[in-house]
């Protein structure tokens, strides 16, 4: 018997994905740990340091629109393995970066090679497992890709301390080059015996764009896009570019301490996807689920405009709910697949991803924009009324997110409402 008819196959090909994933949330944040040696050794400036950060965002974002019917037309594994070797190439190049444009150019090589990597597992996971099985499975797979930004924190820096920011970065691309040589190899696009079937590749470009515009054409799509959008922009606005800022500003932290503090955050998601996506499953049902974790995640974040005075122990608890009650946002991946036809399914995920993603980049702009109305005092600190206007602006617009997801209607495994 071949491997690849083995009912147990499937769970191989779930496992390179997933080692995968890890590599892309590693990537997706590894600045942060590296940052001040980026600024020495490169001589960057504060604002080229934060494009050289949001470089990765806005080409992983960018690549979102055309991914979708190249996944279609292609399949997962050949867009997976390719641009993950983009990937692994670009991230060589950024470990001998001699300049800040160097290090932008290679930042955004490395998006560009992860901005396969979840879309193309999902559109994976559509044909090697069942309507019943995805949010759970798609849950699971999210928390594994959020040990990649657990792993971006103290285990790099040990590694940087061992081997310097350049070494570590080398070393890194060769793991994201053997997982993008690994998934060509392990992953299929869909079972055996669904080989009689229309190759992704006999898709024509036509096809391709009337998918486009089925999904941007769709009143479903625009109920669900803002709450993406929104949700992931106003969670990284936390964990990522100002997080560390707000609490070492107003709760007079550490840097180090603050960095821990922040760790509840991809900790809570980790917690918290496989269990939404499970009980999604369970109840057979998507828009309960999504309402019921958003909501909540709207009411934790509020809480940090109104800087609440906690301890250390309800500041971590603080940022693991954040992270826990914001991972039903991905649910809305299920959501998604199930409102469009399977022909179509990678089209309409990476719809969806594009908006996820530039919510991360365009939150973490508006907020520095916002907070930028007040002058930062000698020692370079900000007001407390700067980052509560910034993170208040930031849950207003996912209040209102939230009005226009009510809208939607609600979708099942099996259930189609397109």
């Amino acid at each position: 018997m071949k491997l690849n008819t083995s009912p147990n196959y499937r769970w191989y090909i779930f496992a390179m994905c997933g080692s995968t994933y890890v590599i892309s949330g590693f990537w997706r944040v590894s600045n942060a740990v590296i940052a001040g040696d980026l600024t020495r050794d490169l001589g960057l400036s504060a604002e080229v340091l934060g494009l050289v950060g949001g470089a990765f965002f806005y080409a992983f974002g960018l690549a979102q629109l055309p991914m979708g019917p190249l996944l279609d037309r292609f399949g997962p594994r050949i867009v997976i393995s390719l641009l993950a070797c983009v990937g692994a190439a670009s991230a060589v190049a950024f470990a001998l970066a001699d300049s800040g444009s160097v290090a932008v150019v290679t930042r955004a090589g490395i998006g560009l090679g992860m901005a396969a990597v979840l879309m193309g597992s999902f559109k994976i996971l559509t044909t090697w497992f069942s309507p019943q099985e995805f949010a759970t499975l798609s849950g699971i797979l999210i928390a594994i890709g959020n040990l990649g930004g657990i792993f971006a924190t103290t285990p790099l820096a040990w590694l940087s301390e061992m081997l310097g920011w350049r070494g570590a970065c080398g070393g890194m691309a060769v793991v994201t080059l053997l997982l993008a040589v690994g998934v060509y190899l392990v992953a299929r696009d869909h079972p055996p015996e669904q080989d009689g079937a229309p190759r992704p590749s006999t898709v024509s470009s036509t096809a391709m764009w009337a998918g486009l515009r089925t999904v941007f054409g769709s009143r479903s799509f625009w109920c669900l896009a803002p709450l993406g959008f929104a949700s992931y922009g106003a969670l990284i606005t936390a964990q990522g570019l100002w997080g560390g800022p707000f609490l070492v500003h107003t709760y007079g932290m550490s840097k180090t301490a603050a960095g821990g503090i922040l760790l509840a955050i991809p900790v809570g998601v980790v917690c918290g996807a496989p269990l939404w996506g499970r009980w999604s499953d369970a109840v057979g049902r998507r828009k309960p689920l999504v309402l019921t974790g958003i909501g909540f995640m709207l009411l934790v974040f509020s809480s940090l405009a109104l800087h609440l005075p906690l301890s250390r122990w309800g500041l971590l608890a603080q940022c693991w709910l954040l992270g826990f009650s914001s991972a039903a946002l991905y649910i809305l991946y299920t959501q998604v697949k199930e409102t469009f036809s399977l022909s179509i399914a990678g089209t309409a995920l990476t719809a969806l991803n594009f908006f996820v993603i530039l919510g991360a980049a365009v939150f973490q702009q508006m907020t520095g924009l916002i907070m930028g109305c007040w002058q930062p005092s000698a020692a370079g600190v900000l007001p407390l009324i700067a980052y509560q206007m910034g993170f208040g602006v930031s849950a207003v617009l996912l209040a209102l997110a939230l009005v226009v997801y009510i809208a939607c209607r609600d979708t099942g495994p099996g259930v189609s409402h397109q």
